[in-house]
This record gives C-alpha cells, sequence and structure tokens, in this order.
C-alpha cells in the first residue's frame, strides 16, 4: 500500500481549498493550538466529517493505547466523555494492530479510513468497546499518524456519526496533503510516555478530561461515578505525574516537546 491512494485526481475545486486552507494557516503562526483547530475546523467540511481530534498518541503493535495533549471539536460534553472510553478501552490494541503495525514498518506518516485500519480478526466497532463507540455516535474514522522522534505519533482522527458511509479515497488524499503540509503543527516529543502508558484505562480517561480543564463533579458526572471515585483517581494521576494541580499536569501534557517550547 503506497502512502497515497493513486486516484482518484482531486478535482480544481479541492486543489484550490487546500491551498487556502493553508494560506490561513500558515498566516497565523501564532498559538500553535489556535492554528491546529484552525486546519481542522477548516479540514472537516472538505471531507464531510462531523468531529475530530489531534492528540499524541502511544500506539504499538499490541500495546495498550495511550493519549495526551488532546485538542477536539465537534463533540458535545456527552459524547466526548463516551468517546474518550472508547479510545482508552484495552480493546483498541488489537483494534489498531494492523494500523499500528503499518506505522512502526513504515516509519513515516500515514493517513487511512477504517477499511484500511481495521483487522479482520478484531473489528473496532464490534469489540468489547464497541458500546462505548456507539454512545459516542460515531460510525467509522479516518486516521493519519506521524511518528514522533522519542516514539510514539501526532494522532489525528476524523469521525462520521453511525450510518454514514466509509471516508473514500478523494478525501483520504485531502486529509494526508493538508496534514503533511504543516510539519510545524505536529507534536516533536511524547512527554511522560512511560508514565501515561503505566495507567489504567479510567485512570487514562479521567487524565484526558482533567487535561481538557473538566473539574471533578463534571466527570463524576460524565462518567457515571462518585465524586470520592474520581478524587481517588486524581490523586493516583497526580502521584504518577508527580503533579501538585490540575494546572501543572495541564501544563506538563500540553505540549509535545514536555513544555520547553
Amino acid at each position: 500500500m503506497s502512502d497515497l491512494p493513486p486516484e482518484p485526481l482531486l478535482s480544481e475545486e479541492d486543489v484550490r481549498s487546500i491551498v487556502r486552507l493553508l494560506g490561513e494557516v500558515i498566516a497565523m503562526r501564532g498559538d500553535i493550538n489556535a492554528c491546529r483547530r484552525r486546519l481542522m475546523e477548516g479540514l472537516c467540511p472538505i471531507v464531510r466529517a462531523d468531529s475530530w481530534l489531534w492528540c499524541m498518541a502511544d500506539i504499538e503493535p499490541g500495546k495498550r493505547l495511550g493519549h495526551s495533549g488532546i485538542l477536539h471539536g465537534g463533540f458535545d460534553d456527552e459524547r466526548f466523555s463516551w468517546f474518550l472510553q472508547a479510545i482508552n478501552h484495552p480493546a483498541l490494541g488489537k483494534a489498531n494492530r494492523r494500523i499500528a503495525t503499518e506505522l512502526a514498518e513504515r516509519g513515516g506518516h500515514i493517513t487511512r479510513n477504517l477499511s484500511q485500519i481495521e483487522d479482520p480478526e478484531y473489528p473496532l466497532f464490534q469489540s468489547d468497546a464497541g458500546p462505548f463507540w456507539r454512545k459516542a455516535d460515531i460510525g467509522t474514522l479516518m486516521l493519519s499518524l506521524r511518528p514522533m522522534e522519542t516514539g510514539g505519533a501526532t494522532g489525528i482522527g476524523l469521525y462520521r456519526r453511525r450510518e454514514r458511509p466509509d471516508f473514500d479515497e478523494r478525501e483520504i488524499r485531502i486529509a494526508h496533503i493538508l496534514l503533511t503540509e504543516v510539519p510545524w503543527l505536529h507534536y516533536e516529543k511524547f512527554p511522560e510516555r512511560n508514565i501515561i502508558d503505566r495507567l489504567y484505562p479510567r485512570h487514562r480517561t479521567v487524565l484526558n478530561l482533567l487535561c481538557d480543564g473538566w473539574d471533578r463533579k463534571k466527570i463524576a458526572v460524565h462518567l457515571g461515578i462518585s465524586l470520592q471515585t474520581v478524587n481517588g483517581y486524581v490523586k493516583e494521576i497526580f502521584r504518577h505525574f508527580g503533579a501538585h494541580s490540575q494546572s501543572e499536569l495541564i501544563a506538563r501534557l500540553g505540549q509535545g516537546d514536555g513544555g520547553d517550547r
């Protein structure tokens, strides 16, 4: 499989849309997360995506997934909480084995739709994580992964609601071109990678919500657990990272280079 499908060729309007969006993002050249948001908000209507995620993804064949530095759009709070439970589910290790293996073998940026990602032996939406995907109202996806120098990858997901068709080859090509033309927007290093890998899935979900700015009461409500349980998770997360506050945790995990930039 090549990095890009050979056909179909993009239309003149497609090319204009790509150039226009790249020009807008490059002209911003300020807050890097604002640039990422503008790129994704412009890309979604072009490829007909309903929602998106930009993060650091700890993705290796046979390993549990880990996510940090999350930016997202197109989700309400309820759908986003279900979505995080889906992507942090232990079943995702097997379901993503095919694309994780390809990323390791190629060592370069790849963009794939569901049919190219899915391992026939472990269908993504029929796995044990399936109920969480359904509650998040996600029926298909496209992933774009760019390896980082210290392991892991910039992970970009584009999602469609249930009952919608998979992304086609034209849409894969457009997303791949746009996301490879802005290397300065991608994360460079995965901070605290080994520590994140040791967290249990529920701890990872709470970690992601903390870094998204959620308070503990809101986390408890959306995950359907007690505030006391959330406090226990947060205490353990802080201990793992040597952090003393939510703001300190966000500062450490919000930058792909460990906060040194």
